[in-house]
């Protein structure tokens, strides 16, 4: 399988410095990598079809991540959305097999996650590596431009506050912004299982804030006539994890990049089925339906329902997987105290409200 349009060679760059501090040379030399595929030729689009409708999913043979419908009249809503841009070097020089610098902290999807320390800096990094022993996610066409899209992603929210920093990309390999913090599930599903002091109504603001403002940065930015050239695609308790004092949104391996329908000036929806298991999908997943950004509102919707209850949407406890989709493809809201509803506060009011805009059963009626 032809992997090159996925690598580069090194160029060097040089940055000079008109007043270097005392711990800073006159001049730095580094080799950053940059590669933009060629012209968006024929060729390519039949590849990218190619991975679209041939990649098998649990040994299904399944459509992923595709534009829904008009494919001859929608194309990549930006140019950038072609491209890519690999630090390689960054990623090799890295100490990821030195215990001393190295530590295991989580298996995700697709990738493992490390603990490691920079060695330009001495500080703990995020490296995402592709995961040992699982001959599922090996370095295949579909799975390389899965990561692309993810680093393209993080690259163009760098500006983001609410979306974590990526440092270096490589192939299925990428630095990111160490969070130490834990999940926002952990934060809130922690304190309802510990019989911890529960979340005052100032705290459960700041923590729909990030949530909200995370998702209204990555539907807005590149966006075309309010029409959003990026979506997570897998919005959920735990890609929100702790940095600092406040909750930053990561981890777009299920990322898509939207294309765009010149003659409709609107994009176009994308197709992708995989079973769509998770407590906080929109019902258009579950009934393998076109698909939009308004997915993530949906579950934005479910995340400020578990900031606001302590509780997962049709807790995991009591709704099986099964028993969730029906219930959400038959239009059903996860349940909600009377108390709730009743309630005068101002803040209380203002957490229900986004909520009820997000959780709405027809995406073209989502806030």
């Amino acid at each position: 399988k032809d992997l090159s349009r996925f690598f580069s060679s090194p160029h060097p760059v040089t940055i000079r410095f008109d007043d270097p501090s005392e711990n800073l040379p006159r001049q730095v030399c580094f080799y950053h990598t940059i590669r933009k595929i060629k012209e968006w030729t024929e060729e390519d689009e039949q590849r990218q079809q190619n991975l679209w409708n041939e990649e098998k999913y649990e040994g299904k043979k399944v459509v992923l991540a595709q534009p829904y419908e008009d494919m001859p009249e929608c194309k990549p809503m930006h140019e950038w959305q072609k491209s890519q841009f690999p630090t390689c070097t960054v990623i090799h020089e890295q100490r990821l097999i030195d215990k001393e610098f190295g530590k295991f902290l989580a298996s995700g999807a697709f990738r493992q996650t490390f603990e490691i320390y920079d060695r330009q800096t001495d500080s703990p990094v995020a490296m995402k590596t592709i995961r040992e022993k699982r001959d599922k996610y090996r370095f295949t066409p579909y799975y390389m431009d899965r990561h692309r899209i993810d680093a393209l992603i993080y690259e163009r929210t760098s500006a983001s506050p609410w979306i974590t920093d990526i440092y270096a990309f490589c192939g299925l390999s990428g630095l990111f912004e160490f969070a130490g913090g834990g999940t926002m599930e952990d934060a809130i599903l922690d304190k309802e299982e510990e019989g911890q002091k529960p979340f005052t109504r100032i705290e459960k603001l700041a923590l729909a804030v990030d949530a909200t403002s995370a998702i209204a940065d990555l539907h807005t930015i590149d966006s075309i006539n309010g029409y959003s050239a990026m979506i997570h695609g897998d919005v959920k308790l735990n890609q929100f994890v702790r940095i600092g004092n406040m909750f930053k949104l990561n981890d777009f391996n299920r990322g898509h990049l939207m294309y765009w329908n010149e003659k409709k000036q609107e994009s176009c929806p994308y197709a992708w089925d995989d079973g769509h298991n998770g407590h906080f999908r929109a019902p258009e997943e579950y009934k393998v339906e076109a698909l939009s950004e308004k997915v993530d509102v949906f579950s934005l919707g479910n995340i400020i329902y578990s900031i606001i209850t302590g509780i997962y949407p049709f807790a995991k406890k009591e709704y099986s997987m099964r028993e969730t989709k029906k219930r959400v493809k038959n239009g059903e809201k996860p349940p909600l105290k009377a108390t709730y509803r009743e309630s005068d506060n101002p803040i209380d009011r203002v957490l229900l409200k986004a909520m009820d805009m997000s959780l709405i059963y027809r995406w073209q009626d989502r806030a």
